[in-house]
């Protein structure tokens, strides 16, 4: 399948959250990848270098070139759970029919 990624937003660490063309939105941790990362991947393991990625509406990318496939990012990406939100409580029917004088 052929996933775009749409916008990207830094977490924490080396997370990312990842908005994709189907509207799925999910967490990228990229520490494992960087942890032993050599070559164009060393300037990434600086946590402010890796903060200024940027997406240009197909994937993620830095300034110095290095880019990921976006469908590797879609598999290894955790969902991120739809906020659950808590049932307002039902109003409460007056019972009293005695009206004030």
């Amino acid at each position: 399948m052929l996933h775009s990624v749409k916008k990207v937003d830094y977490v924490e660490g080396y997370k990312l959250k990842l908005r994709f063309e189907n509207k799925s939105i999910r967490i990228v941790d990229l520490a494992n990848l960087l942890k032993h990362a050599k070559n164009m991947f060393t300037p990434l393991k600086n946590i402010e270098y890796f903060k200024q990625v940027t997406c240009d509406g197909i994937t993620i990318s830095w300034l110095n070139g290095v880019d990921l496939c976006p469908d590797v990012l879609y598999k290894m990406g955790k969902p991120l759970s739809p906020r659950k939100t808590t049932p307002s409580r039902p109003r409460r029917k007056s019972t009293s029919n005695v009206s004030s004088l």
